[in-house]
């Protein structure tokens, strides 16, 4: 079992970099091939963007986790913003590609292989939980790319 990387972010744009720093370092060093990093990190940062434009919560922070086990990755992003009615959103639909947002939650729900949102307007915050499973190389590979 990897070491659970956890930080608390402030809800800025330049948090959205440290994010991807910090997961980007935890999944190499724990065995992540590069293309299923790619589609975690992705999946994670608009999971941190959503809750950067859409809680509400100017001065809060997000708790953001990544942790590596048995050939998955759990990632988790919460927000204390004013959460809202995830039974009403449509993520199978494929969103207009010239709209301005509203393609995060639709590209969490195909890059994963597992999204849960617990999300309620009349209770605050929001948590994402998303798991990606993968497959490592073998171990002679994994040497001599090494």
């Amino acid at each position: 079992m990897s070491p659970v990387l956890r930080l608390r972010l402030p809800l800025t744009r330049s948090s959205a970099r440290r994010l991807r720093a910090a997961f980007a370092a935890h999944l190499a060093a724990n065995g992540v091939p590069p293309e299923v990093a790619g589609e975690v990190l992705l999946a994670a940062d608009e999971a941190f963007i959503n809750a950067f434009m859409h809680s509400g919560d100017v001065a809060g922070e997000v708790e953001v986790g990544a942790e590596v086990c048995d050939g998955h990755v759990l990632v988790e992003i919460r927000d204390q913003g004013c959460g809202f009615d995830a039974a009403a959103l449509d993520v199978g639909s494929i969103p207009d590609p010239r709209a301005s947002h509203g393609r995060g939650l639709f590209l969490m729900y195909h890059l994963m292989d597992q999204v849960e949102v617990r999300s309620r307007e009349a209770e605050h915050g929001t948590l994402i939980r998303m798991v990606k499973a993968f497959t490592r190389p073998p171990l002679q590979a994994r040497r001599l790319a090494g």
